[in-house]
């Protein structure tokens, strides 16, 4: 009765945590590359006179496109005294790698209105790789 509850038991579970470990591991390994581009975008300097108000990092299915994507996007909301030109002379500049780590990723700039001595800037950096199995990106 053992080796049947035995057998039962080897021929329901390992499929089942084999199921289970093809779903999960492309998770882990994309959470993995979002971690590490957001630290490469943190570890970034800011410009002179700038201070960070928030920052955060989102992944899931690219939004724009066809295909099974994943986007992947890290934003900073930032207060500074410089100008315009100068936020986007800094970040042009940027040298940072997607979350595939090989390509430069550029940064798109918004700037609210300017406020009595400083002004708020969201700068936002974001790529997109093929999904390679990720079910959120499908």
């Amino acid at each position: 009765m053992r080796t049947l509850v035995g057998c039962l038991a080897t021929v329901v579970v390992v499929p089942l945590v084999g199921l289970a470990l093809l779903i999960m591991i492309p998770m882990w390994r994309d959470n993995a590359r979002l971690d590490d581009f957001h630290e490469r975008v943190l570890a970034f300097p800011l410009p002179p006179e700038t201070r960070i108000k928030g920052d955060s990092a989102t992944f899931g299915k690219n939004s724009g496109g066809s295909g099974d994507y994943c986007e992947y996007s890290v934003r900073l909301e930032l207060e500074t005294v410089l100008s315009q030109k100068d936020i986007h002379a800094h970040y042009g500049r940027a040298a940072i790698a997607g979350p595939d780590n090989k390509d430069r990723v550029r940064a798109s700039l918004r700037f609210s209105e300017d406020n009595r001595n400083s002004r708020e800037v969201t700068v936002e950096f974001s790529d997109i790789t093929p999904s390679d199995w990720n079910l959120s990106c499908t």
